[in-house]
């Protein structure tokens, strides 16, 4: 009970949030909101017994993609960009139907009596293994070829990266 109840909780927190990051015009403002929307989803994966999922979502999301966006901010000259404004608020405000829609058929899940936390599956892997150790389990037997040539790509994108981010070297005769 107490586990659904944080899942409501932080499902609502990352909704609003991301209304956040939709209608904020700061940019400053939108990383903020972005920032809580990432919490309330690691929230979520931690509320769910996804400890590891949890750990992986504050680790890389929520410390280095904010980071990123925050280097975004500082290099960009965000005054040029303020011309639609306006629009950029109704665009917001235009998501709040779905929001609605959305608690609506949560509250008809929960009022049905589904529960996530009666799968028994779920229950009897984690207990016996661990959530790291499931997912190494699965990623190195099931989807090992997948998961070596995302390693590469992985590799492959970091050596780009490094290659255009570096600075020429001016030589003079």
């Amino acid at each position: 009970m107490l586990n659904q109840l944080a899942f409501y909780l932080f499902a609502s927190i990352s909704i609003l949030c991301g209304l956040g990051v939709v209608v904020a015009s700061n940019p400053i403002y939108v990383v903020l909101w972005l920032l809580g929307a990432l919490i309330a989803i690691s929230g979520i994966f931690f509320s769910a017994g996804a400890e590891l999922l949890g750990s992986l979502q504050l680790m890389i999301y929520v410390v280095a993609i904010a980071v990123f966006y925050i280097l975004i901010i500082t290099a960009v000259p965000w005054r040029k960009l303020h011309k639609n404004e306006q629009h950029n608020r109704l665009i917001g405000l235009s998501v709040l139907p779905f929001i609605v829609l959305l608690y609506a058929e949560a509250f008809l899940v929960v009022m049905s009596g589904v529960s996530v936390s009666k799968n028994k599956i779920i229950e009897t892997i984690t207990k016996n293994y661990g959530n790291a150790e499931v997912i190494g389990i699965k990623l190195f037997s099931n989807y090992f070829w997948a998961f070596e040539l995302m390693s590469v790509l992985l590799l492959i994108s970091m050596i780009g990266a490094i290659l255009l981010g570096r600075k020429e070297e001016k030589t003079y005769d």
